[in-house]
């Protein structure tokens, strides 16, 4: 069951473990405006493609890096998803127009970013309580630390943990161990707080960690 951050119990809680993605903002609705951004974008330097065909291109592309990739941070990469399509329509690298593609989706996403109010008040008091957080997401790096400068909870992360810096992709024990060795508490003095369920759940309980399936989706 789901359940929103106001009823998320602190009693004795020594730490925190939290996702971001989704959990702290909604992500659909960033990502889809991003895209579309740059599909539109790709339609003025390809006016011949229709945009169904490059989304179709750009969807291609997504799951030949995830499948490359799988279980690293890369695997997420807009620049590689959209370097793999421009290769494909074009029949080589474009180097300037990849790293523009990558910059327009970030920035557009970023644009799009709201922190959910119920998720504001979770840190709050959690700073209030001086229970520290470190942030377990996939991803990288870069890219996680202009969302959270972006969302403005700089001052209520005291970590960052992502699976570039990790090696290794959620569930895998290896990211929240990261995790709990920056915070310098044991699996049973924290919680974990996320909305994937095999990833942040599952992950987490297997090193012995009380979790919280939370999406801020369900908090408005």
């Amino acid at each position: 069951m789901v359940i929103i951050f106001p009823d998320i119990d602190l009693t004795g809680v020594k730490g925190v473990l939290l996702d971001l993605d989704n959990c702290l903002y909604p992500y659909d609705i960033c990502h889809a405006q991003a895209l579309e951004t740059c599909i539109s974008k790709l339609t003025q330097e390809f006016p011949q493609i229709s945009e169904d065909k490059l989304m179709e291109e750009y969807d291609k592309s997504r799951k030949a890096c995830h499948r490359q990739l799988d279980g690293t941070a890369s695997s997420h990469s807009r620049l590689l998803y959209f370097k793999a399509l421009l290769e494909s329509i074009t029949g080589k690298t474009q180097a300037a127009l990849s790293l523009e593609l990558e910059e327009l989706y970030w920035s557009s996403y970023m644009e799009q970013m709201q922190l959910d109010a119920k998720a504001l008040a979770f840190l709050q008091k959690c700073k209030n309580k001086s229970i520290p957080i470190s942030l377990v997401t996939d991803l990288t790096e870069q890219i996680q630390l202009r969302k959270i400068i972006k969302l403005g909870i700089t001052d209520y992360i005291d970590f960052v943990v992502s699976s570039e810096e990790a090696g290794i992709e959620k569930p895998a024990a290896k990211i929240f161990e990261l995790a709990l060795s920056k915070l310098g508490k044991k699996a049973s003095d924290v919680i974990m707080i996320g909305d994937n369920l095999k990833k942040d759940i599952k992950g987490a309980e297997a090193l012995g960690v009380k979790s919280y399936p939370v999406t801020c989706l369900e908090s408005k």
